[in-house]
């Protein structure tokens, strides 16, 4: 079901879908900028139109970065090439693990494993068990947004959480991880 609200002179048009399973109510932005709510049968419009005037501000926002955002960059770079050929596990081992092998030999930390993934929700992860999972999707940022990736998750190998120690040994290696982590929060992850 489509519908439309009015926040500050600006018309947000949405889909509705209704299921019955669901507790809460969740707005996703595709890629498209188009906007997705997603929630329980029992809920009326009423309340789902306010919902999303209430969550309006971030909506806009969010639909700005991906009309600002050029999706076709590779290493921070607008690009014409075929994105699916380049935003590749294989790609990625010969990109950026190199990189992870210069940050390993920096920091002294050393991962058990390191693997890729095209994933919708993180840049990277480390486990407890120091195994590295770092995002295919990273191929679309600048090499500094990269290497904050990098040293941010081999940090976690020393530091478990996100402490005042664990922000300190990253400041260590990256005096300006603040200005790159911010960049870095500026980008939407798209598959």
């Amino acid at each position: 079901m489509n519908l439309t609200i009015t926040y500050n002179l600006q018309t947000i048009n949405f889909t509705l879908i209704k299921k019955p399973n669901l507790k809460h109510t969740y707005i996703t932005i595709q890629e498209n900028g188009k906007v997705v709510v997603k929630a329980n049968q029992f809920i009326t419009q009423k309340v789902i139109k306010n919902f999303v005037k209430q969550k309006a501000p971030w909506i806009l926002k969010k639909q700005a970065i991906y009309k600002n955002q050029n999706h076709k960059l590779y290493l921070g770079k607008p690009c014409l090439h075929d994105m699916k050929k380049l935003i590749s596990k294989e790609n990625a081992k010969n990109i950026i693990l190199p990189l992870v092998d210069k940050w390993c030999a920096i920091m002294n930390l050393y991962p058990n494993h390191v693997g890729f993934r095209n994933n919708k929700t993180r840049w990277g992860s480390c486990s407890h068990n120091n195994r590295i999972s770092l995002n295919i999707q990273l191929l679309k940022l600048p090499i500094s947004s990269i290497e904050y990736v990098i040293v941010h998750e081999l940090a976690h190998i020393k530091h478990k959480n996100h402490s005042k120690e664990f922000w300190t040994f990253v400041e260590k290696f990256l005096p300006d991880f603040k200005t790159r982590q911010k960049a870095l929060k500026s980008i939407m992850l798209t598959n």
